[in-house]
């Protein structure tokens, strides 16, 4: 007499358990997932995208810098056109502005003829000063000589109710180290020392707008270090200064 035994077969092609088509889906989603990331690593740097995502030009829009606080930064948009200034007498003004001719005294005082350049433009005040008298070399740690000059632009900026623009430029020297990986970064970690240190002279962060351009729009090439160090700059700029001038000088 003979046992019949009841043959068991598995096909491979369907799961044995009953979730197998949580397999499926999770296999799915992780090639989802990498097609994204490819595509992320081989785009573009958009600096457009990254100024929307972080605020704009719009005071206390996001708490980039600072610890913080609302101070917005703009990353260089490259081959941008510079408008065409209107230049205005500048010794006029410095006439008209007593603290503004003391300011200058002071920073001549300090900096001699490493005071790049003063001008009247548009109607705003643009200083333009030598980055190398505020920082160390590929560092953003404060000089002394830097603490002093940024406190009497603390002291003349006390009073100064408008906007205060700050533009922090390198030169092309590559960065490529864990706390600069690019001279945009640096740039903007210079520029949160400048913010910071007039927050706390008075002037109100809500005022105050950063712009890290880096090694974008030189002003010469960079191509000795007399040039590298021309484009190492920082530019404080105050939007409408003449007009306040004026209505104070009419006040008065």
């Amino acid at each position: 007499m003979h046992k019949w035994h009841k043959k068991t077969t598995f096909s491979l092609s369907q799961p044995t358990g009953g979730d197998g088509w949580m397999i499926t889906l999770s296999d799915m989603l992780l090639l989802l997932l990498t097609f994204f990331v490819l595509l992320i690593s081989m785009s573009s740097f958009d600096p457009v995208l990254l100024t929307e995502t972080f605020g704009g030009l719009q005071p206390g829009s996001s708490g980039v810098l600072s610890k913080g606080a609302s101070v917005p930064i703009v990353v260089s948009a490259q081959n941008e056109p510079r408008p065409i200034s209107e230049r205005k007498d500048l010794a006029y003004y410095r006439r008209l502005s007593l603290p503004l001719s003391h300011l200058l005294d002071l920073l001549e005082q300090r900096l001699g003829k490493a005071l790049v350049n003063v001008d009247v433009l548009d109607g705003n005040l643009e200083l333009e000063i030598m980055s190398d008298k505020f920082f160390g070399t590929l560092d953003d740690k404060l000089k002394l000589q830097g603490e002093e000059i940024l406190l009497d632009l603390g002291k003349f900026l006390r009073d100064w109710s408008g906007l205060l623009e700050i533009e922090v430029y390198t030169d092309n020297f590559p960065l490529h180290t864990s706390r600069f990986p690019d001279n945009n970064v640096l740039a903007a970690q210079r520029g949160a020392h400048l913010v910071e240190f007039f927050a706390q002279s008075g002037v109100k962060r809500s005022q105050i707008l950063l712009a890290a351009y880096g090694a974008d729009r030189a002003v010469v090439i960079n191509d000795t270090p007399q040039h590298r160090q021309r484009n190492r700059r920082v530019i404080l700029r105050l939007p409408g200064w003449v007009e306040s001038v004026k209505v104070e000088k009419s006040a008065s």
